[in-house]
Protein backbone atom coordinates (compact mmCIF):
# COMPACT_ATOMS: atom_id res chain seq x y z
CA UNK A 1 0.00 0.00 0.00
CA UNK A 2 0.92 3.39 -0.77
CA UNK A 3 2.03 5.19 2.57
CA UNK A 4 2.51 9.18 3.00
CA UNK A 5 4.57 10.76 5.26
CA UNK A 6 1.93 10.58 7.92
CA UNK A 7 -0.21 7.52 9.40
CA UNK A 8 -2.30 6.97 11.85
CA UNK A 9 -0.75 6.75 15.79
CA UNK A 10 -4.36 6.41 16.96
CA UNK A 11 -7.87 5.32 15.51
CA UNK A 12 -10.95 6.34 17.41
CA UNK A 13 -13.66 4.44 16.06
CA UNK A 14 -17.02 5.91 17.08
CA UNK A 15 -20.10 3.32 17.29
CA UNK A 16 -23.19 2.91 18.74
CA UNK A 17 -22.45 -0.13 19.79
CA UNK A 18 -19.38 -2.29 21.10
CA UNK A 19 -21.08 -5.21 20.36
CA UNK A 20 -22.91 -6.55 17.42
CA UNK A 21 -26.15 -5.24 17.17
CA UNK A 22 -26.60 -4.39 13.20
CA UNK A 23 -24.35 -4.39 10.16
CA UNK A 24 -22.49 -0.94 11.36
CA UNK A 25 -21.73 -2.32 14.74
CA UNK A 26 -20.71 -5.40 13.16
CA UNK A 27 -18.05 -3.39 10.39
CA UNK A 28 -17.16 -0.87 12.95
CA UNK A 29 -15.47 -4.25 15.40
CA UNK A 30 -14.39 -5.60 12.32
CA UNK A 31 -12.62 -2.68 11.10
CA UNK A 32 -11.33 -2.50 15.08
CA UNK A 33 -10.00 -5.83 15.03
CA UNK A 34 -8.31 -5.36 11.27
CA UNK A 35 -6.57 -2.07 12.71
CA UNK A 36 -5.64 -3.70 15.74
CA UNK A 37 -3.93 -6.61 14.07
CA UNK A 38 -1.98 -4.53 12.08
CA UNK A 39 -0.11 -3.27 15.45
CA UNK A 40 -2.00 -0.22 15.37
CA UNK A 41 -3.84 1.17 18.62
CA UNK A 42 -7.19 1.53 18.46
CA UNK A 43 -9.75 3.14 21.15
CA UNK A 44 -13.75 1.92 20.35
CA UNK A 45 -16.05 4.93 21.78
CA UNK A 46 -19.46 3.45 22.00
CA UNK A 47 -22.79 4.36 23.77
CA UNK A 48 -23.00 0.95 25.55
CA UNK A 49 -19.34 0.70 26.71
CA UNK A 50 -19.05 -3.27 26.85
CA UNK A 51 -17.30 -5.62 24.97
CA UNK A 52 -19.50 -8.16 25.25
CA UNK A 53 -20.72 -9.69 21.82
CA UNK A 54 -16.88 -9.84 20.33
CA UNK A 55 -16.32 -13.11 19.21
CA UNK A 56 -13.85 -15.35 21.53
CA UNK A 57 -11.03 -16.21 18.84
CA UNK A 58 -10.93 -12.40 18.16
CA UNK A 59 -7.57 -10.87 19.68
CA UNK A 60 -8.53 -8.24 21.76
CA UNK A 61 -4.49 -7.19 23.22
CA UNK A 62 -4.52 -3.57 22.23
CA UNK A 63 -8.21 -2.49 21.74
CA UNK A 64 -9.05 -0.21 24.21
CA UNK A 65 -13.28 0.57 25.10
CA UNK A 66 -14.12 3.67 26.44
CA UNK A 67 -17.62 5.68 25.96
CA UNK A 68 -20.95 5.66 28.22
CA UNK A 69 -22.95 2.74 30.14
CA UNK A 70 -26.17 3.34 28.07
CA UNK A 71 -29.01 1.50 25.82
CA UNK A 72 -30.68 2.30 22.66
CA UNK A 73 -33.61 4.68 22.87
CA UNK A 74 -35.93 2.09 22.59
CA UNK A 75 -35.17 0.40 25.84
CA UNK A 76 -35.58 3.71 27.74
CA UNK A 77 -38.10 5.41 29.09
CA UNK A 78 -39.99 7.78 26.39
CA UNK A 79 -39.14 11.55 27.85
CA UNK A 80 -35.01 9.75 28.59
CA UNK A 81 -35.56 8.73 24.91
CA UNK A 82 -36.65 11.81 23.36
CA UNK A 83 -34.26 14.08 24.79
CA UNK A 84 -31.09 11.64 24.75
CA UNK A 85 -31.89 10.67 21.23
CA UNK A 86 -31.56 14.38 20.15
CA UNK A 87 -29.01 15.61 22.58
CA UNK A 88 -26.58 12.89 24.72
CA UNK A 89 -25.10 15.15 27.42
CA UNK A 90 -23.03 12.03 28.98
CA UNK A 91 -21.78 10.84 25.54
CA UNK A 92 -20.75 14.36 24.83
CA UNK A 93 -18.70 14.81 28.20
CA UNK A 94 -17.23 11.67 27.43
CA UNK A 95 -15.59 12.08 24.11
CA UNK A 96 -14.85 15.69 24.90
CA UNK A 97 -13.02 14.36 27.65
CA UNK A 98 -11.13 11.52 25.82
CA UNK A 99 -10.11 13.84 22.93
CA UNK A 100 -8.55 16.54 25.94
CA UNK A 101 -6.84 13.34 27.38
CA UNK A 102 -5.18 11.26 24.43
CA UNK A 103 -5.42 13.61 20.99
CA UNK A 104 -2.47 13.72 18.79
CA UNK A 105 -1.86 15.65 15.69
CA UNK A 106 -2.13 11.51 14.12
CA UNK A 107 -5.17 10.52 15.36
CA UNK A 108 -8.26 9.62 13.64
CA UNK A 109 -11.64 9.59 14.20
CA UNK A 110 -13.92 7.01 12.35
CA UNK A 111 -17.55 7.67 13.27
CA UNK A 112 -19.68 4.31 12.15
CA UNK A 113 -22.96 4.89 14.31
CA UNK A 114 -24.50 7.84 16.69
CA UNK A 115 -28.03 7.27 16.60
CA UNK A 116 -29.43 4.49 18.53
CA UNK A 117 -27.70 5.40 21.93
CA UNK A 118 -25.18 8.29 21.29
CA UNK A 119 -26.87 10.97 19.53
CA UNK A 120 -25.57 14.14 17.26
CA UNK A 121 -24.24 15.60 20.45
CA UNK A 122 -20.81 13.68 19.61
CA UNK A 123 -20.43 16.45 16.52
CA UNK A 124 -20.01 19.22 18.88
CA UNK A 125 -17.01 16.85 21.20
CA UNK A 126 -15.79 16.75 17.16
CA UNK A 127 -15.45 20.19 16.16
CA UNK A 128 -11.64 20.70 17.13
CA UNK A 129 -10.60 18.03 15.62
CA UNK A 130 -12.86 18.19 12.87
CA UNK A 131 -10.22 18.19 9.94
CA UNK A 132 -8.91 14.64 10.94
CA UNK A 133 -12.87 13.20 11.45
CA UNK A 134 -13.74 10.02 8.49
CA UNK A 135 -17.37 9.13 8.71
CA UNK A 136 -19.00 6.33 7.10
CA UNK A 137 -22.08 6.66 5.68
CA UNK A 138 -23.94 2.93 6.42
CA UNK A 139 -27.14 4.66 5.61
CA UNK A 140 -28.72 8.21 4.38
CA UNK A 141 -29.13 9.24 7.82
CA UNK A 142 -26.72 12.24 7.19
CA UNK A 143 -29.03 14.00 5.71
CA UNK A 144 -32.97 12.34 5.02
CA UNK A 145 -34.60 12.45 8.68
CA UNK A 146 -35.85 8.87 8.49
CA UNK A 147 -32.25 7.54 7.42
CA UNK A 148 -33.51 5.71 4.16
CA UNK A 149 -35.19 8.30 1.49
CA UNK A 150 -38.07 6.05 1.98
CA UNK A 151 -42.06 6.64 2.74
CA UNK A 152 -43.05 3.59 4.74
CA UNK A 153 -46.79 4.62 4.60
CA UNK A 154 -46.63 4.55 0.67
CA UNK A 155 -44.00 2.15 0.24
CA UNK A 156 -42.19 4.33 -2.34
CA UNK A 157 -38.79 5.73 -2.18
CA UNK A 158 -39.30 9.70 -1.17
CA UNK A 159 -38.05 12.41 -3.68
CA UNK A 160 -38.77 15.41 -1.28
CA UNK A 161 -36.11 17.48 0.35
CA UNK A 162 -35.51 16.87 3.93
CA UNK A 163 -36.57 19.08 6.38
CA UNK A 164 -38.53 21.17 3.78
CA UNK A 165 -42.49 22.12 3.87
CA UNK A 166 -43.37 18.85 2.01
CA UNK A 167 -40.65 16.45 3.94
CA UNK A 168 -42.09 17.92 7.63
CA UNK A 169 -45.87 17.36 6.94
CA UNK A 170 -45.48 14.20 4.49
CA UNK A 171 -46.50 11.43 7.22
CA UNK A 172 -43.80 8.47 6.50
CA UNK A 173 -42.65 7.06 9.17
CA UNK A 174 -42.71 3.69 10.25
CA UNK A 175 -44.26 4.43 13.58
CA UNK A 176 -45.88 7.42 13.82
CA UNK A 177 -46.61 11.20 12.61
CA UNK A 178 -45.19 12.54 16.49
CA UNK A 179 -42.56 9.88 15.90
CA UNK A 180 -41.21 12.08 12.33
CA UNK A 181 -41.74 15.25 14.18
CA UNK A 182 -39.09 14.26 16.85
CA UNK A 183 -36.90 12.67 13.94
CA UNK A 184 -37.04 16.29 12.20
CA UNK A 185 -36.37 18.31 15.20
CA UNK A 186 -33.32 15.33 15.52
CA UNK A 187 -32.30 16.22 12.05
CA UNK A 188 -32.61 19.98 12.44
CA UNK A 189 -30.41 19.80 15.24
CA UNK A 190 -27.77 17.34 14.29
CA UNK A 191 -27.85 19.84 10.95
CA UNK A 192 -26.76 22.99 13.32
CA UNK A 193 -24.22 20.88 15.59
CA UNK A 194 -22.55 18.13 12.53
CA UNK A 195 -22.16 21.75 9.88
CA UNK A 196 -18.73 22.30 11.25
CA UNK A 197 -17.54 18.41 11.19
CA UNK A 198 -18.85 17.77 7.95
CA UNK A 199 -17.50 20.75 6.17
CA UNK A 200 -13.94 19.53 6.97
CA UNK A 201 -14.83 15.78 7.44
CA UNK A 202 -13.77 12.59 4.72
CA UNK A 203 -17.19 11.27 3.91
CA UNK A 204 -17.49 7.23 3.24
CA UNK A 205 -19.73 6.37 0.68
CA UNK A 206 -20.56 2.39 0.31
CA UNK A 207 -21.76 3.54 -3.60
CA UNK A 208 -21.25 6.59 -5.62
CA UNK A 209 -25.15 7.15 -6.43
CA UNK A 210 -25.46 7.57 -2.89
CA UNK A 211 -23.84 11.46 -2.94
CA UNK A 212 -26.63 12.91 -4.56
CA UNK A 213 -28.88 11.93 -2.21
CA UNK A 214 -27.07 13.05 0.98
CA UNK A 215 -26.55 16.17 -1.16
CA UNK A 216 -30.61 16.84 -1.40
CA UNK A 217 -30.14 17.80 2.35
CA UNK A 218 -28.07 20.59 4.23
CA UNK A 219 -25.07 19.14 2.35
CA UNK A 220 -25.46 20.93 -1.35
CA UNK A 221 -21.69 19.67 -1.73
CA UNK A 222 -19.68 17.13 -0.66
CA UNK A 223 -16.76 17.50 -1.91
CA UNK A 224 -14.66 15.51 -0.22
CA UNK A 225 -15.85 11.92 -0.17
CA UNK A 226 -14.41 8.31 -1.01
CA UNK A 227 -16.36 4.74 -1.75
CA UNK A 228 -15.60 1.84 -0.19
CA UNK A 229 -17.76 -1.07 -1.10
CA UNK A 230 -18.01 -3.11 2.28
CA UNK A 231 -16.36 -6.63 2.59
CA UNK A 232 -18.79 -9.82 1.68
CA UNK A 233 -17.74 -13.57 1.43
CA UNK A 234 -19.54 -15.68 -1.54
CA UNK A 235 -22.15 -17.79 0.38
CA UNK A 236 -20.61 -20.82 -1.10
CA UNK A 237 -16.77 -22.29 -1.33
CA UNK A 238 -17.66 -24.36 -4.19
CA UNK A 239 -19.77 -23.53 -7.73
CA UNK A 240 -23.20 -23.70 -7.83
CA UNK A 241 -24.89 -25.17 -10.94
CA UNK A 242 -28.58 -23.02 -10.29
CA UNK A 243 -29.69 -24.16 -13.37
CA UNK A 244 -30.22 -27.56 -11.72
CA UNK A 245 -32.30 -25.99 -9.18
CA UNK A 246 -35.80 -24.72 -8.45
CA UNK A 247 -36.04 -22.43 -5.36
CA UNK A 248 -35.83 -18.81 -5.43
CA UNK A 249 -34.12 -17.71 -1.95
CA UNK A 250 -34.49 -14.23 -0.20
CA UNK A 251 -31.75 -13.83 2.67
CA UNK A 252 -32.28 -10.61 5.10
CA UNK A 253 -34.20 -8.82 7.39
CA UNK A 254 -38.03 -9.77 7.30
CA UNK A 255 -39.55 -6.42 6.80
CA UNK A 256 -41.86 -4.71 4.28
CA UNK A 257 -39.14 -2.18 3.30
CA UNK A 258 -37.45 -5.20 2.19
CA UNK A 259 -39.96 -6.00 -0.47
CA UNK A 260 -41.17 -9.17 1.06
CA UNK A 261 -44.62 -8.48 0.01
CA UNK A 262 -44.17 -7.95 -3.21
CA UNK A 263 -41.34 -10.71 -3.85
CA UNK A 264 -44.11 -13.23 -1.90
CA UNK A 265 -47.15 -12.24 -4.24
CA UNK A 266 -44.84 -12.27 -7.30
CA UNK A 267 -43.94 -16.07 -6.42
CA UNK A 268 -47.72 -17.11 -5.84
CA UNK A 269 -48.62 -15.43 -9.23
CA UNK A 270 -44.81 -17.23 -11.10
CA UNK A 271 -46.16 -20.35 -9.01
CA UNK A 272 -42.93 -20.61 -8.13
CA UNK A 273 -41.10 -22.01 -4.91
CA UNK A 274 -39.52 -19.16 -2.32
CA UNK A 275 -37.60 -19.70 0.71
CA UNK A 276 -37.09 -16.71 3.11
CA UNK A 277 -34.13 -17.12 5.43
CA UNK A 278 -34.00 -14.03 8.06
CA UNK A 279 -36.38 -13.07 10.89
CA UNK A 280 -38.03 -9.89 11.36
CA UNK A 281 -41.10 -7.41 12.77
CA UNK A 282 -42.90 -8.55 9.60
CA UNK A 283 -42.36 -12.41 9.23
CA UNK A 284 -45.48 -13.66 11.33
CA UNK A 285 -47.97 -11.89 9.12
CA UNK A 286 -45.80 -12.99 5.99
CA UNK A 287 -45.64 -16.27 7.34
CA UNK A 288 -49.72 -16.42 7.73
CA UNK A 289 -50.68 -14.87 4.52
CA UNK A 290 -48.04 -16.94 2.56
CA UNK A 291 -48.20 -20.09 3.87
CA UNK A 292 -46.89 -22.00 0.78
CA UNK A 293 -43.60 -20.98 1.16
CA UNK A 294 -40.44 -21.86 3.41
CA UNK A 295 -39.49 -19.96 6.47
CA UNK A 296 -36.28 -21.26 7.02
CA UNK A 297 -35.56 -18.65 10.48
CA UNK A 298 -31.94 -16.66 10.88
CA UNK A 299 -29.40 -19.07 9.65
CA UNK A 300 -25.53 -18.95 10.17
CA UNK A 301 -23.08 -18.99 7.63
CA UNK A 302 -23.56 -23.05 7.21
CA UNK A 303 -27.05 -22.91 7.09
CA UNK A 304 -26.68 -20.01 4.60
CA UNK A 305 -24.84 -22.11 2.32
CA UNK A 306 -27.01 -25.16 2.79
CA UNK A 307 -29.39 -23.26 1.45
CA UNK A 308 -27.76 -21.35 -0.71
CA UNK A 309 -26.41 -24.17 -2.94
CA UNK A 310 -29.84 -25.35 -3.55
CA UNK A 311 -31.15 -22.25 -4.45
CA UNK A 312 -32.19 -20.96 -8.65
CA UNK A 313 -30.93 -18.01 -7.91
CA UNK A 314 -31.57 -15.41 -4.96
CA UNK A 315 -33.87 -12.19 -4.66
CA UNK A 316 -33.41 -8.54 -3.25
CA UNK A 317 -36.68 -6.96 -4.14
CA UNK A 318 -35.71 -3.75 -2.16
CA UNK A 319 -38.24 -1.01 -2.44
CA UNK A 320 -35.71 1.76 -1.26
CA UNK A 321 -32.62 3.14 -2.82
CA UNK A 322 -30.43 0.46 -1.00
CA UNK A 323 -26.89 1.67 -0.89
CA UNK A 324 -25.42 -1.59 -0.83
CA UNK A 325 -27.21 -5.13 -0.70
CA UNK A 326 -24.50 -7.25 1.59
CA UNK A 327 -26.78 -10.74 0.38
CA UNK A 328 -26.50 -9.55 -3.42
CA UNK A 329 -23.02 -9.06 -3.25
CA UNK A 330 -22.20 -12.30 -1.25
CA UNK A 331 -24.49 -14.00 -4.15
CA UNK A 332 -22.83 -12.86 -7.10
CA UNK A 333 -19.42 -13.56 -5.34
CA UNK A 334 -20.12 -17.34 -5.98
CA UNK A 335 -21.64 -17.75 -9.17
CA UNK A 336 -25.12 -17.07 -7.96
CA UNK A 337 -27.76 -15.28 -10.10
CA UNK A 338 -29.42 -12.31 -9.00
CA UNK A 339 -32.76 -11.09 -9.31
CA UNK A 340 -32.98 -7.17 -7.59
CA UNK A 341 -35.46 -4.55 -8.11
CA UNK A 342 -34.44 -1.65 -9.87
CA UNK A 343 -34.45 0.73 -7.04
CA UNK A 344 -30.83 -0.72 -5.43
CA UNK A 345 -27.85 1.00 -6.08
CA UNK A 346 -25.97 -1.57 -7.33
CA UNK A 347 -28.47 -2.97 -9.67
CA UNK A 348 -27.18 -1.46 -12.93
CA UNK A 349 -23.75 -2.68 -12.06
CA UNK A 350 -25.77 -6.35 -12.37
CA UNK A 351 -27.29 -5.42 -15.34
CA UNK A 352 -24.01 -4.42 -17.15
CA UNK A 353 -22.05 -8.00 -15.74
CA UNK A 354 -25.10 -9.96 -16.99
CA UNK A 355 -24.98 -11.51 -13.25
CA UNK A 356 -28.89 -11.44 -13.00
CA UNK A 357 -32.46 -9.28 -14.19
CA UNK A 358 -33.86 -6.18 -12.87
CA UNK A 359 -37.47 -5.56 -12.01
CA UNK A 360 -39.24 -2.65 -11.18
CA UNK A 361 -38.79 -2.00 -7.52
CA UNK A 362 -42.94 -2.53 -6.33
CA UNK A 363 -44.48 -4.05 -9.01
CA UNK A 364 -45.10 -7.18 -7.92
CA UNK A 365 -46.75 -8.61 -11.75
CA UNK A 366 -43.21 -7.60 -13.49
CA UNK A 367 -41.30 -9.34 -10.81
CA UNK A 368 -43.65 -12.21 -11.36
CA UNK A 369 -43.09 -12.29 -14.89
CA UNK A 370 -39.11 -12.40 -14.14
CA UNK A 371 -39.47 -15.09 -11.98
CA UNK A 372 -41.74 -17.31 -14.49
CA UNK A 373 -38.68 -16.49 -17.17
CA UNK A 374 -35.69 -17.55 -15.10
CA UNK A 375 -37.33 -20.47 -13.68
CA UNK A 376 -38.44 -21.92 -17.36
CA UNK A 377 -34.68 -20.97 -18.83
CA UNK A 378 -32.15 -23.20 -17.76
CA UNK A 379 -29.53 -21.50 -20.70
CA UNK A 380 -30.49 -18.24 -19.24
CA UNK A 381 -29.38 -18.94 -15.30
CA UNK A 382 -26.22 -21.24 -16.68
CA UNK A 383 -25.29 -17.94 -17.94
CA UNK A 384 -26.11 -15.49 -15.42
CA UNK A 385 -24.50 -17.76 -13.16
CA UNK A 386 -21.05 -17.65 -15.42
CA UNK A 387 -21.02 -14.28 -15.84
CA UNK A 388 -21.04 -13.55 -12.13
CA UNK A 389 -18.28 -16.02 -11.35
CA UNK A 390 -16.75 -13.42 -13.91
CA UNK A 391 -17.14 -10.06 -12.26
CA UNK A 392 -16.40 -12.37 -8.69
CA UNK A 393 -13.86 -10.49 -8.07
CA UNK A 394 -15.20 -7.08 -8.83
CA UNK A 395 -18.20 -7.40 -5.97
CA UNK A 396 -16.51 -9.86 -3.55
CA UNK A 397 -13.72 -8.28 -1.20
CA UNK A 398 -12.15 -9.68 1.98
CA UNK A 399 -11.67 -7.76 4.92
CA UNK A 400 -7.83 -7.08 4.50
CA UNK A 401 -8.67 -5.23 1.29
CA UNK A 402 -11.09 -3.32 2.74
CA UNK A 403 -9.16 -2.05 5.77
CA UNK A 404 -6.51 -1.01 3.06
CA UNK A 405 -8.96 1.12 1.26
CA UNK A 406 -9.82 2.87 4.79
CA UNK A 407 -6.32 2.75 6.19
CA UNK A 408 -5.61 4.86 2.72
CA UNK A 409 -8.19 7.38 3.46
CA UNK A 410 -6.85 7.70 6.75
CA UNK A 411 -3.51 8.61 5.24
CA UNK A 412 -5.34 10.58 2.74
CA UNK A 413 -6.64 12.81 5.63
CA UNK A 414 -3.51 12.99 7.55
CA UNK A 415 -1.44 14.54 4.49
CA UNK A 416 -3.68 16.37 2.94
CA UNK A 417 -5.08 14.19 -0.16
CA UNK A 418 -8.33 14.36 -1.37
Amino acid sequence: MNRADRTPDRIVIISDFARVRGGASQLALLLAHCLNARNLAVTVFSGDQSTCGIPADSPTSGLDFAGVAGVTLLEQKKAGAALNGIWNRQAYTALSKLISKSDTPSTIYHVHGFLQTLSPAIFSALVPVRARVVIHAHDYFLACPNGAFFDYRSGTECNRKPLSAACAFRHCDKRSYAQKIWRLVRQKVQNQVAQRVLNEARIILLHPAMQPYLERGQWQSLSSTSVIRNPAQPFLKVSPAPHKESTFLFVGDIHTYKGVFVLAEAARKAQVPLCFAGEGVDRKRLQSEYPEFQFAGWQDKKGLAALAVRARAIVVPSLGPEPFGLTLVEAVACGLPVIVSDSALLSSEIDDVGAGVTFRAGDSDHLAQVLSRVSKDDDLTRRMSEDALAASSRFGKSSDEWCDEILNVYSGVLNGKA
